[in-house]
């Protein structure tokens, strides 16, 4: 998914789950932060404040696979259970399954949102939501180096086999529909609304149950099926080649209301941090020094987050999955 999804549409979910504007702005923008969390910030070196963040996504599909290992199944390709895995969705023409195959709302998945919730924190159930919605757009691909992945075309033979890099933007578009031969017949037609629309109302019903807000399950249902009409409406026509991305988004902004706010990925980090000196920032050895009271800022809090998650994740789901795994680069 994109910021389509990750900001927009989860700024509406939030609000309509009965999250107050602003706890819904930070949820939003720590959900789509995950994707754009790329670069590591060595802050205030050699002091008592000395810090270093951890990435969420990397531009960069060529890393080393530990590298690998750290960013897509934790944030992005959530695999699911055995069981999960070789369910009847994920049947594919060649007969494959791959322990760590990505299932839509898993309960891997489930059981990094629900730890988020049991934080709290606003930024970490930002970054779980991401992370749970994902595993929507990104079914039956591996967040790692894997045959498993490739759609063997002729392009598609030159990109590495990471996650979805043969399928490119197509599982990330909401109002996009495509094909992935590599399933049986009956599953390759790929309707991203559906799959997104499913998402809304699971995150949706999510969120409900954390704030505790609705009396019954008639009443969750009720809003539920409210909420995926509206955006349903708000994704609009069919749009093949994502042509018509800033029409939708203006529809998500009203819908949002006066709250509403453009995302700006560089604003936490500028908010909590300074450049020093007057290197540009792309530069490698341009440092940067904490403004005060760092520790309240939405960047700070965020990375915190970011950290929680992963060491969650690793501990508890994907360590004990790869454990004993032999990957095809590993």
């Amino acid at each position: 998914m994109d910021i389509e999804f990750h900001y927009y549409i989860t700024c509406i979910i939030a609000l309509r789950a009965g999250f107050p504007v602003e706890d819904a702005l930070i949820i939003s923008h720590a959900s789509q932060y995950v994707d754009d969390n790329t670069d590591i910030f060595e802050l205030d070196q050699g002091k008592a404040e000395a810090y270093s963040n951890y990435i969420s996504q990397t531009s960069n599909i060529t890393k080393p696979e530990k590298e690998l290992m750290r960013i897509y199944p934790i944030f992005h390709f959530m695999p699911g259970t055995k069981a999960e895995i070789e369910c009847e969705s994920t049947m594919r023409r060649d007969g494959k399954f791959h322990v760590l195959n990505t299932v839509p709302d898993n309960s891997n998945a489930f059981s990094a949102l629900k730890a988020a919730f049991e934080s709290k924190n606003l930024y970490r159930i930002g970054i779980a939501s991401h992370m749970f919605a994902d595993t929507f757009a990104h079914q039956n691909f591996v967040g790692y180096y894997e045959s498993f992945n490739s759609m063997k075309g002729l392009l598609e033979k030159t990109i590495p086999d990471v996650g979805h890099a043969d399928a490119k933007h197509e599982p990330d578009w909401p109002a996009h529909v495509w094909t992935d031969k590599r399933l049986v017949s009956r599953n390759t037609e790929i309707d991203n609304r559906e799959r997104f629309l499913i998402a809304a109302g699971r995150l949706f019903e999510e969120y409900r149950n954390y704030l505790n807000q609705a009396p019954d399950a008639k009443t969750v249902k009720a809003d539920r099926e409210s909420l995926v009409a509206e955006i349903n409406k708000a994704i609009g026509d069919c749009d093949k080649d994502n042509r018509e991305c800033k029409n939708r988004i203006a529809r998500y902004k009203k819908a949002i209301g006066e709250g509403a706010k453009d995302y700006d990925e560089n604003i936490w980090f500028k908010s909590a941090a300074e450049k020093n000196g007057i290197l540009p920032a792309f530069l490698p050895w341009t440092t940067y020094t904490w403004k005060a009271d760092f520790q309240e800022s939405h960047w700070y809090k965020f990375q915190e987050a970011i950290k929680a998650h992963q060491w969650f994740v690793q501990d508890n789901i994907l360590g004990p999955i790869t454990k004993d795994l032999e990957l095809e680069r590993l």
